[in-house]
């Protein structure tokens, strides 16, 4: 596995790892880190593919081995942790190894992030005007807060306007059938 892959992961996709690691499961994992355990399930198997690995064990084993030469440590003390004693090979994310090719678009952009000169650049995404589970707080800053404003208002007006039609052809049409019935 190559450094860029390692780079694609997020901060709590190595947290999730390092739990597995350290032979949590997901529901420990999910509650030292305040998320629900389905959001472990899914960063877990996001990091799975990302690295292309052939399951979560194989992932956080990886990811500590490369921390360890990146931090300039001695790999992983295997008395410390036995690895076939971290979550067994049928955890369902993946059977077997398929090496994930990175796509790229014309613009550079990956999956997980755009490459540029060697560095893995995360895709912007957009964030949503609402706390999500698992979150302390809403990160948007007051610019993108103020640009949710008048999507909201659009939305709303356009949803109404649907509803308002709707009613109002409703309306005609048991106008009519009445008309027709009597």
């Amino acid at each position: 596995m190559t450094p860029e892959r390692f780079a694609l992961l997020t901060r709590r996709h190595r947290q999730c790892l390092r739990g597995v690691k350290a032979l949590m499961g997901s529901k420990e994992i999910a509650a030292e880190l305040g998320l629900g355990k389905s959001t472990v399930d899914s960063y877990l198997a996001e990091a799975v593919r990302l690295l292309g690995a052939r399951n979560r064990r194989e992932a956080a084993l990886a990811l500590a081995e490369f921390e360890a030469q990146d931090s300039g440590q001695d790999t992983e003390n295997p008395a410390k942790t036995d690895p076939s004693k971290i979550i067994p090979d049928s955890t369902g994310l993946s059977s077997e190894p398929n090496p994930v090719p990175r796509p790229t678009a014309p613009d550079g952009s990956t999956v997980g992030g755009a490459v540029q000169d060697g560095h893995v650049h995360a895709s912007p995404r957009l964030p949503l005007p609402f706390r999500r589970r698992g979150q302390l707080r809403n990160d948007m800053t007051v610019a993108e807060r103020l640009l949710w404003v008048p999507m909201i208002a659009i939305a709303l007006a356009v949803g109404f306007g649907m509803l308002a039609t709707g009613l109002d052809v409703l309306t005609r049409v048991i106008g009519r059938m009445s008309h027709l019935a009597g």
